[in-house]
């Protein structure tokens, strides 16, 4: 449950922003439920281990001697503090829980058929969200009204590189769904959904967020045509 909030407010915002008490906000207090629930389910330290421990750990480090040391505000560090939560709540419940899988692949599709929808909307509703670029991926003043000017979609963000890198980072995950339905029908509706997320990016016209999502699907690509050789034959094996 504590997983599923997290997901899907990352990709609505539909929980406030305001603490509860103190800086415990409603997605902080989420988090920190799933994680004392994995914590009594499965209590061991190989739960939470994970190749990117040192990483992470000198990357907090670095954050709390910024903060302390250069004096500065400290509400970028409780953000940062927050994802790391976030991200060993995802490792402990997968790893407590291995058919967790399923559930994840679901709610990414969730979370991308909303993130992706939005910024179609916002795109073909002309909706001004202050992000403009020419066809040449060209920074331009919206206010200007130059000729070529296209708005870019920030769908449920703050701006349209963070829009991109959720779907560029959300939508294999979600397309692991079509491995768990044997209806055709069903199949090509996360497919379809899947193809729709990679469309959202190019709404944002952020140009790593392009490059990442053609990569992507080179990859899945890649994925799709070997594993027939690789597994006797059937994608879903």
């Amino acid at each position: 449950m504590a997983t599923a909030i997290v997901m899907l407010d990352s990709a609505t915002d539909f929980f406030p922003d305001a603490p509860l008490v103190g800086v415990i906000t409603p997605v902080r207090l989420a988090v920190l439920a799933g994680l004392i629930a994995t914590v009594v389910t499965a209590p061991r330290l190989a739960t939470f281990r994970t190749r990117l421990d040192l990483a992470i750990a000198l990357l907090l480090l670095s954050a709390v001697a910024t903060t302390y040391v250069g004096g500065h505000p400290d509400a970028p560090l409780r953000a940062l503090l927050t994802a790391l939560a976030t991200f060993y709540l995802l490792v402990g419940v997968r790893r407590s829980q291995p058919e967790s899988w399923r559930a994840v692949a679901l709610l990414a599709l969730v979370c991308v058929a909303a993130a992706a929808t939005s910024a179609f909307a916002q795109v073909t509703n002309e909706v001004p969200t202050g992000f403009c670029r020419t066809g040449l991926f060209t920074d331009v003043d919206c206010d200007s009204g130059g000729a070529g000017s296209m708005i870019r979609a920030t769908g449920t963000f703050a701006n349209p590189n963070l829009l991109a890198a959720f779907l560029v980072l959300l939508t294999p995950i979600a397309l692991l769904m079509a491995v768990t339905v044997a209806e055709r029908t069903a199949r090509v509706a996360v497919v379809t959904v899947g193809l729709l997320a990679y469309g959202a990016v190019l709404t944002t016209f952020s140009r790593a967020g392009c490059v990442a999502a053609a990569a992507g699907l080179l990859v899945l690509g890649g994925a799709y045509w070997l594993a027939p050789a690789s597994a006797g034959g059937g994608c879903g094996r």
